[in-house]
């Protein structure tokens, strides 16, 4: 049943030389690049004592996890206790993309079926997939350590770097089986991430309940065992070999349903649909809107999670602040004013980043409904291009209204009135035309050049360090100016400028036009 391994195995490493490659790097040098600011944000013992006392706090607990070693707090453990949970996330959402798109997406996509029509085992192309998953969570991990080994910060040991590394690697290992198993359980690729970033954030709801109650739903949580390996404190092995037994787990009871189910469906059977589509669904808005409803549902959702926690943070962001370099320098880095309106402006610097995410998506489910070769019979039809197009442009601008508007609602909610809802509201839609220029920016590509439209992730994360992190490592000015996002001004600490929000306003309407006028020239590919 696993005949052809090594071949499959190649075949997926040729698919991935690329998206994985980026993956690694990214992952790589983001864990171990920030790992090398924390000397200089934390100089001195008081600064540190300063960052576990703020660390210790109910709302940054729920957001991080627990603080240890405060008897013995080095710069190490507190990159730790401030980075881990984060990068543990970041690479379950990695290993969730990467074992869906080799076994439901190509089984949906009719590849997989073509493979086993050859001498090719019927367990060969999930294992495949597992077991590429698993080298490059080894290699994140083992490379993460070393780095940190070499980096060398306060309080670095060995053993400290390899429970670090290790305890990402192991999360990485036990979202690859959960995906696969979710792979077999459901019948559509979508079915399958939707159900698998639930389950993630299910995880993290656990692992902060459990952290700040103290009880043993963190250790539920293939997060918070991870975070019990206390790297540079305790150095505990058991949470990674739990973990290892989990993933081990999951991948044995995924590839025995495998084994099992027929080809093409899942265990739990797709619901059936209507017998006739309402007529709303008729339209190509309708179409648009169905195909992308449940990006939106959830994202939706999450970002007002994201808000709320952040929000929780608001009331007591001074007291936060005090005698703390960390926070301090990257709060002041947004401009002058409060203590709460600093922070409220940088929130929104790299929440609007976030919140555009879903946006994004939603553009680029066009192209994706294209390369899978599903417009021909549409557009075959008696259905304009630009109709279509148009369709999905309209309903990115209202994503980006509403991500915009539940971010800055969920701030609200726990927020304790520390800051007015209109400063917050204004704030927050002041990124608007950011937001809006991506969807130009993708829309040109789809029309244009569409094969490189995944180029737009590489702006996404251009813009997280020269945006967020540019004033604090001292970039220069001009490179946050090459993001939409360093255009904007960030309220309520800087003054409104109309012209740039204007300008890039204009610039979106004119790339997204000249992306249509493309797109309803080119061939269809």
């Amino acid at each position: 049943m696993l005949a052809n391994f090594g071949k499959y195995s190649g075949f997926i490493l040729r698919r991935e030389r690329v998206v994985s490659l980026i993956w690694l790097a990214a992952c790589v040098s983001a864990f171990v690049g920030l790992a090398a600011y924390f000397p200089g944000l934390m100089p001195d013992e008081a600064t540190l004592n300063a960052m576990a006392v703020m660390l210790d706090t109910p709302a940054m607990t729920a957001m991080m996890g627990k603080v240890y070693g405060a008897e013995v707090f080095s710069q190490a453990i507190a990159m730790s206790v401030d980075c881990l949970s984060w990068y543990l996330i970041t690479v379950a959402i990695m290993n969730i993309f990467l074992v869906n798109r080799h076994t439901r997406t190509d089984e949906e996509l009719g590849r997989q079926e073509m493979l086993i029509a050859l001498p090719v085992g019927r367990l060969t192309g999930g294992a495949a997939a597992l077991a590429f998953a698993v080298v490059l969570n080894a290699l994140i991990a083992a490379l993460t350590a070393v780095g940190l080994i070499a980096l060398n910060i306060g309080g670095t040991t060995v053993a400290g770097a390899l429970a670090f590394g290790g305890a990402i690697g192991a999360v990485g290992f036990v979202f690859a089986g959960l995906t696969l198993l979710f792979a077999q359980l459901f019948s559509a690729a979508r079915g399958v991430t939707g159900a698998s970033m639930a389950a993630l954030g299910l995880f993290y709801v656990l692992r902060a309940s459990g952290d700040v109650s103290g009880n043993a739903l963190s250790y539920i949580s293939p997060l918070g065992l991870a975070l019990k390996t206390e790297a540079f404190y305790s150095n505990r092995l058991s949470p990674i070999v739990i973990l290892l037994v989990e993933g081990a787990a999951l991948s044995a009871i995924a590839l025995t349903l495998n084994a099992v189910r027929d080809h093409g469906v899942g265990i739990i059977p797709a619901r059936k649909g209507k017998a006739h589509a309402s007529r709303f669904l008729q339209g190509p808005f309708g179409l648009a809107w169905r195909l992308t409803r449940t990006t939106a549902l959830w994202w939706t959702v999450g970002l007002l999670v994201i808000g709320v926690m952040y929000g929780s943070v608001v009331v007591d962001i001074e007291d936060f602040a005090a005698d703390n370099a960390m926070v301090s320098a990257m709060l002041e880095a947004a401009g002058n004013g409060s203590m709460t309106e600093q922070y409220v402006a940088m929130l929104f610097s790299i929440m609007s980043m976030i919140a555009t995410v879903p946006v994004a998506l939603t553009v680029m489910r066009l192209r994706s409904e294209e390369a899978h070769g599903r417009l021909e019979q549409i557009i075959g039809r008696s259905v304009k291009r630009s109709s279509l197009f148009v369709g999905f442009i309209v309903i990115a601008f209202a994503m980006s209204l509403a991500a915009l508007f539940v971010t800055a609602l969920g701030m609200l909610a726990l927020s304790g009135g520390a800051i007015g809802a209109a400063a917050v509201m204004k704030a927050a839609f002041a990124y608007l035309p950011a937001m809006w220029l991506i969807v130009g920016l993708i829309s040109l590509l789809i029309g244009a050049a569409p094969k490189l439209t995944p180029l737009i992730w590489v702006l996404f994360g251009y813009s997280f360090v020269a945006v967020y992190f540019g004033k604090v490592i001292e970039l220069p000015d001009w490179m946050a100016k090459l993001s939409p996002f360093g255009h904007i001004p960030q309220l309520p600490v800087q003054e409104f400028a109309l012209a740039p929000l204007a300008v890039l306003t204009g610039i979106a309407i004119a790339l997204s036009a000249f992306g249509l006028w493309r797109y309803r020239a080119r061939d269809i590919y």
